[in-house]
């Protein structure tokens, strides 16, 4: 019996998100602007705060014109949200869950594969630098370092590579193809490098 609960504890130390639940997932280091944040599932949303920390379900929504910076306080890799989105932190493979908006995402290599979840399918990471743009009717991707691979929700799957996207309206046609971008491209969509995490540094 000994033995079969050490056996139970080291599988759910090995298991990916068990028993995170109820701890912190990420810090909100920084806000421009109006935003809210919902520190758990159960919880209302309020004003947001640097510092505050969210746990599962935890979210943050942007107005516009504003802001807000994450820390993934586990996998210490950052998450720039954009105006008018909507993110959601997640237990377990699924770091979150990118609900409509722009979101960049650094994330560091990881050890085994992470996903960030959205209403138009999953995309895959081991550690990459990549932001994604979500609304009702259409999904982008766009890759500046590393590879991922987006499973769309009828099970096609996409890999797009460094300076790479896709941008494909839902309703309207197959998953694309990725096509490359330039600089001139990737410096409109993710800023210049200098500056795209600037509101993550004190």
């Amino acid at each position: 019996m000994r033995k079969l609960f050490v056996g139970l504890c080291l599988g759910c130390l090995l298991a990916a998100g068990c028993g995170s639940q109820n701890e912190p997932l990420a810090r909100i280091t920084s806000t421009k602007g109006k935003v809210d944040a919902r520190l758990e599932g159960a919880g209302a949303f309020v004003s947001a705060q640097a510092d505050m920390q969210l746990k599962d379900q935890g979210a943050v929504r942007t107005d516009k014109d504003s802001i807000a910076v994450l820390e993934d306080i586990a996998r210490k890799g950052g998450i720039k949200i954009d105006p008018d989105s909507y993110y959601e932190v997640r237990a377990g493979t699924s770091i979150g869950f990118q609900g409509s908006g722009k979101a960049v995402f650094d994330i560091n290599k990881q050890q085994t594969e992470i996903q960030v979840e959205t209403p138009h399918g999953n995309t895959a990471v081991l550690g990459t630098k990549f932001g994604q743009l979500v609304s009702s009717e259409s999904f982008e991707l766009w890759v500046e370092e590393g590879q991922v691979e987006f499973t769309a929700r009828n099970g096609s799957k996409q890999k797009v590579s460094a300076s790479q996207k896709i941008q494909w309206k839902v309703n309207d046609s197959p998953l694309p193809q990725a096509e490359n971008f330039n600089l001139l491209e990737s410096e409109d969509f993710f800023g210049n490098k200098d500056e795209s995490f600037k509101f993550n540094r004190r």
